[in-house]
């Protein structure tokens, strides 16, 4: 059997996501990219459409493979039965429908399971909107892709204009998928594994090799390297038992979806205007939101636990170029109470950066790959000591279009993932889109919670004016 019919075996942070997303429904990891467009959108050009990306992005052709005692990570192998109508469906709102009603749809997608013997993915067309509006829901597990490959992704589906892009490429001939015996899953798994413990050795012997190299030369420094390097990752692997809100510490299965809109220029000038980024103003707001959540029910956090997706795209042997996980997790405590939006901007700008150059952040793949000795009710009780997660990712800065109809609007509609609240924000077309996930068990009023964010980011635009 050629060796593409068993496909690929995931790795690192890609594996480990789906292996705790299947064994715990708190770890549910979807991510559902809700594009609200001006008008319906042609039926036909849109299915050809995804036929076409499907082709462009083998993922989405690829089904999960299982090895015989499950201690391996699965296999993504062409669907021989794929099925773009199993994948793609649409309906319309009953008369009177409202954007309550079209989040309350979102929230039961997401929190709908994949078949796990299929690819995971599915795109929902969702037509009588008020105003003639529809709704494009793109649902994928996190394993197959990030933020910024759902940009990515995206990019490929939409078109600029409301005609066809003149001159695209020619898709590839769409790829033929084999039936697998779990024999041939067994062997490829043992080549696979067999070759990691081979490379894996070879990456350590290398390293020791440069250590010992420089220790020859600057003895001071090879030893100052490999401290950096052992703190860095006892840093990144620190098991917390519990979140530092006094008040979000409940967790549950399921959660529900809050969406705000701002102008981006006016989150981008509040950081401008101190010389910081989108994403420190971006965290500022949303921890002041948090302050305010707290103070509304008589609590105070001194710090909260925050984990920030830190991007490895453009770094060496990443995967840019498709539809995969390029990102490290940084998990760590940031001061919120008695705090200015200024000083939160400040902190986050810090944090982040400091989290960035550590060198266990390259090592999050390898890191990851240990997780498979670790039980997953432990891996989930350890990401259930978070207390928020926080992405910002940039979107296309000019209109797009998906089969003819102009896309005005994007929320990205995240699985809090065993944190108390997610928030997502993605840029597009001189606007910031916000998505907020908050687990129903953690935050019992999430509208209150909705209006301390929104004011979180009036907040920090206001900071920005008081130079």
């Amino acid at each position: 059997m050629a060796a593409e019919s068993v496909g690929k075996q995931l790795r690192g942070w890609d594996a480990a996501t789906f292996r705790t997303a299947s064994g715990d429904p708190s770890m549910r990891s979807t991510v559902v990219a809700m594009a609200i467009l001006e008008s319906a959108p042609n039926w036909d050009r849109l299915r050809a459409r995804l036929e076409r990306l499907t082709l462009f992005v083998p993922e989405l052709r690829m089904r999960p493979l299982y090895g015989m005692v499950g201690f391996s990570a699965p296999r993504l192998s062409v669907d021989p039965d794929f099925d773009l109508d199993f994948h793609v469906r649409r309906y319309r709102l009953p008369e009177g429908g409202s954007w309550t009603d079209l989040l309350a749809d979102a929230r039961r997608i997401s929190l709908s399971d994949f078949d796990q013997n299929r690819p995971l993915w599915e795109a929902t067309l969702v037509e009588g909107l008020p105003n003639g509006h529809s709704a494009f829901l793109l649902k994928l597990h996190h394993s197959i892709a990030d933020g910024a490959a759902t940009v990515m992704i995206a990019l490929t589906l939409f078109e600029f204009g409301v005609d066809t892009n003149p001159e695209e490429p020619v898709p590839p001939e769409a790829p033929v998928g084999f039936d697998v015996s779990w024999q041939d899953v067994f062997r490829a798994n043992s080549m696979d594994n067999l070759s990691r413990v081979v490379d894996g050795t070879k990456g350590l012997l290398g390293t020791a090799l440069r250590l010992a190299k420089t220790s020859l030369t600057d003895p001071s420094l090879a030893f100052e390297k490999t401290v950096e390097t052992v703190g860095s990752i006892t840093r990144a692997a620190t098991v917390y038992d519990a979140p530092l809100s006094p008040l979000l510490t409940a967790r549950g299965s399921t959660y529900t979806f809050g969406t705000l809109e701002f102008p981006f220029e006016e989150i981008r000038q509040a950081a401008k205007s101190r010389g910081l980024s989108v994403n420190d103003a971006f965290m500022a707001a949303v921890m002041t939101g948090m302050q305010t959540y707290h103070a509304r029910h008589g609590s105070s956090a001194q710090e909260l636990r925050v984990n920030v997706p830190i991007s490895l795209r453009g770094d060496a042997g990443d995967r840019s170029g498709q539809a995969a996980n390029a990102v490290a997790i940084a998990r760590f405590p940031m001061q919120v109470a008695g705090q200015s939006a200024v000083e939160l901007m400040n902190q986050a700008h810090e944090l982040v950066a400091k989290w960035r150059s550590e060198p266990a952040m390259r090592l999050a793949d390898p890191l990851a790959e240990v997780s498979w000795f670790v039980p997953i009710p432990m891996l989930a009780s350890v990401a259930r000591a978070s207390d928020i997660t926080t992405s910002n990712v940039p979107g296309p800065p000019i209109p797009i279009y998906l089969a003819g109809s102009r896309m005005i609007a994007v929320y990205p509609l995240v699985a809090t993932i065993g944190a108390a609240v997610n928030v997502t924000m993605v840029t597009y077309d001189s606007k910031a889109f916000i998505g907020v996930s908050t687990d129903d068990r953690a935050i019992g009023d999430h509208v209150d919670l909705m209006h301390d964010l929104r004011a979180g980011f009036h907040a920090v635009t206001l900071a920005g004016d008081t130079l």
